[in-house]
């Protein structure tokens, strides 16, 4: 607390320069929030569930399905956005501003963690890209699973490193916890499991004279952490006679290992590295510049003896990037989403502001420094994603998605001749949640079988008359004669069918 009393509170400059950060950390992630989210199918499912749970008591203990193997995740991000839904009465823009907060948090924690262990410029330099990176912008502005990983994972390293410096076993609970919510948002973030019983391992060896008691204490206090936000899905899981864990084995042990892979390990790796820099950083030379800051990164190991504190952030900053980019290209051999790799966001900008550090310490001409030239990159990237916010921001149109699927479902519950009725896509998803959340909400049962009309929704046009169609969602009411068909707002067209009477 000292440092900050006397060398950032105590500048004037720097502390306007700090809460200008604030203020446009926030301003990106919260500025139009409803006219530039996403509200598709897995948005309205999350907002569906978290209603159920408000107006009928339905607690989940389950959560969405993963998009990798056969998995279901646990309920705690169900859980999490449901009271913001309710202090937002039911509009999908109280979860969206606990996304936004969260991201923003994400940020400020990201700074003090650079302060902490590197300096002003560095911690500066890590957060101002993390503030304005577009993928970390887009991944802060609408409602899913994964938006929030990167926060917990900041938490967890924070503890770790808490714990391993200090060695106090109440750090070790709040690492546990950030274990336990993570694997309930992505299940790559299993990686961070092994991350930590390493870091245990270490730990018992270098204090295995303090007596059995006290290191039995504390695998307690890590697994208690661990166990507290999983007890909901722990739970199922025993009443279910472990259905998840189950498939999870079969995916890494048996699935994936028999599944051909689409390119080779290295050139998986590379492209994989290539395409989320330059989604993070928006500039051609995105790779290379990272792959530069990752060789000055590693140059930390040499000032080591000279700086104690960089001791355990730098070999658990490089295990946790090194081990995730791995495990998630030998494991996963099909297409590889950026997404699964949100937990690395935090950790691809500490590299960033660390490597600055590196080369501020080092100088090799007398003249010509290469921390300026990092300052410099730093700033041309800063500029680009600044013009990248503002296309978005001040240029793009409204998506319009939650409009749309609050006139459809205004249109279809006027067309109602009761409550029960049935709504299908015929673009896309078949389950049609952005529409049945809003019948939801205006008492509507959307998936009855004694449906009055079954409503089909065409999105942006080229359906042909669903009648006879042979999607599930309408053929297993059996013969149906199309009543209508509307085109009623944003490009959407809704087709009414009835039940033909013998």
């Amino acid at each position: 607390m000292s440092f900050f009393k006397k060398s950032f509170f105590s500048s004037k400059k720097t502390f306007g320069l700090f809460l200008l950060f604030l203020l446009v950390s926030a301003g990106v992630r919260c500025y139009r929030p409803l006219g530039l989210t996403i509200f598709l199918d897995d948005q309205a499912r999350d907002v569906l569930v978290a209603a159920q749970v408000v107006k009928e008591g339905k607690v989940p203990f389950i959560g969405p399905m993963a998009s990798i193997g056969s998995l279901y995740l646990g309920p705690l991000f169900y859980w999490m956005i449901t009271p913001f839904l309710l202090l937002a009465n039911f509009n999908p823009v109280g979860p969206i501003l606990l996304m936004a907060f969260l991201g923003w948090l994400t940020n400020v924690w990201l700074f003090f963690l650079m302060v902490k262990y590197f300096n002003l410029r560095s911690a500066f330099i890590s957060a101002w890209l993390y503030a304005l990176s577009p993928l970390v912008v887009h991944n802060t502005r609408f409602i899913w699973n994964p938006n929030p990983v990167p926060l917990f994972t900041l938490i967890f390293l924070w503890f770790l490193l808490s714990f391993l410096e200090k060695g106090r076993f109440w750090s070790l609970f709040w690492v546990g916890t950030a274990l336990g919510v993570l694997i309930q948002l992505h299940y790559v973030t299993g990686v961070l499991f092994v991350i930590v019983l390493v870091s245990y391992f270490f730990w018992l060896i270098n204090n295995h004279k303090q007596g059995i008691a006290k290191l039995f204490k504390a695998g307690v206090v890590l697994l208690s952490g661990i166990v507290f936000p999983l007890v909901p899905f722990i739970l199922f899981e025993v009443k279910n006679y472990f259905i998840n864990t189950r498939a999870g084995w079969r995916f890494v042990f048996e699935e994936s290992a028999s599944a051909p892979r689409l390119m080779p390990l290295p050139k998986t790796l590379i492209d994989l590295l290539g395409r989320f820099s330059a989604e993070a950083l928006v500039v051609d030379w995105a790779l290379i510049y990272f792959l530069i800051n990752f060789l000055a990164f590693s140059g930390l190991f040499f000032l080591i003896r000279k700086e104690r504190k960089l001791k355990k952030i730098t070999p658990l900053v490089l295990s946790i990037f090194l081990l995730t980019l791995l495990t998630v290209v030998v494991v996963i051999k099909g297409q590889i989403h950026l997404h699964y790799l949100g937990l690395l966001l935090p950790v691809f900008f500490i590299i960033i502001g660390a490597a600055d550090y590196f080369l501020q310490k080092i100088r090799i001409f007398k003249k010509f420094s290469l921390s300026l030239v990092s300052l410099l990159a730093f700033l041309l990237i800063l500029f680009t994603m600044i013009k990248s916010n503002y296309q978005l921001f001040f240029r793009q149109q409204d998506n319009q998605q939650v409009n749309r699927a609050r006139d459809v479902a205004g249109y279809i519950a006027q067309r109602a001749e009761n409550k029960d009725i049935f709504v299908t896509s015929l673009s896309g998803s078949p389950y049609a949640y952005t529409y049945r959340y809003y019948l939801y909400l205006a008492g509507f049962k959307t998936d009855s079988l004694r449906p009055s009309s079954v409503f089909a929704i065409c999105e942006d046009g080229g359906c042909d008359d669903p009648e006879g169609h042979p999607l599930w969602e309408i053929a297993q009411f059996g013969v149906l004669k199309t009543v209508s068909s509307v085109h009623v707002s944003h490009g959407v067209w809704v087709y009414e069918l009835k039940k033909v009477q013998n």
